[in-house]
C-alpha cells in the first residue's frame, strides 16, 4: 500500500510539473516572429508618448514581468525589451496608473482593451479608430486567462 502511494505521488508531482512548464513554455513554442526592430523603431519615434516597463513594480514578480521602452500614438502602442512569456497577455489603456493586480481588477471595467501580445521582445499593438488615448495615462499589460498583472507604464500625467 505504501508503494502504491509513493508511485501515485511522484506520478501527480511529474504530471503537475509536466503541466506547468507546459503553460510557461507553450507561448514561447507556438509565438510568432517579433515585429521587425525598424518597425517598432519607426513607431516609437512617431509616437507622442513614451514611458518605460519596470521589472520592479509592486504586481511583477519572478515569472509574469515586463520591462522596457513604451511608446504610445494616437495609431499604435510599441514595446521594444523583455517581457516573461505567458499566454493570453492583452494591453489594456486605463485612466490612473495602477502596478497590483488588486488596484487593475477595481478599475478593470472602466479600462479600455486595445489589443493582444504575443510576442516577448517586441510588440506593436493597433489602438482602434474610436479609442483616444489622450483620454487615459497609463498602458498595462495584463495575462487575461489566468487574471495576472504583467507591467504597466504610465505615459501622462492625469488632468
Amino acid at each position: 500500500m505504501r508503494r502504491i502511494l509513493i508511485l501515485l505521488a511522484t506520478h501527480v508531482l511529474t504530471l503537475g510539473l509536466g503541466f506547468g512548464l507546459g503553460v510557461y513554455f507553450l507561448p514561447i513554442l507556438i509565438a510568432p516572429d517579433d515585429p521587425p526592430v525598424e518597425q517598432v523603431q519607426t513607431a516609437m519615434a512617431d509616437a507622442t508618448y513614451r514611458t518605460t516597463f519596470r521589472r520592479d513594480l509592486k504586481g511583477s514578480d519572478a515569472v509574469h514581468w515586463a520591462e522596457g521602452e513604451v511608446s504610445v500614438s494616437a495609431r499604435q502602442v510599441a514595446f521594444d525589451g523583455k517581457m516573461g512569456p505567458g499566454p493570453d497577455y492583452k494591453v489594456y489603456l486605463v485612466h490612473d496608473f495602477v502596478d497590483n493586480k488588486a488596484d487593475f481588477l477595481k478599475i478593470k471595467d472602466k479600462a479600455q482593451r486595445i489589443g493582444e501580445v504575443k510576442t516577448f521582445n517586441r510588440f506593436l499593438v493597433d489602438v482602434p479608430a474610436n479609442v483616444d488615448v489622450d483620454e487615459f495615462t497609463t498602458v498595462v499589460v495584463w495575462c487575461e486567462r489566468f487574471s495576472q498583472f504583467i507591467s504597466a507604464g504610465q505615459y501622462r500625467k492625469p488632468g
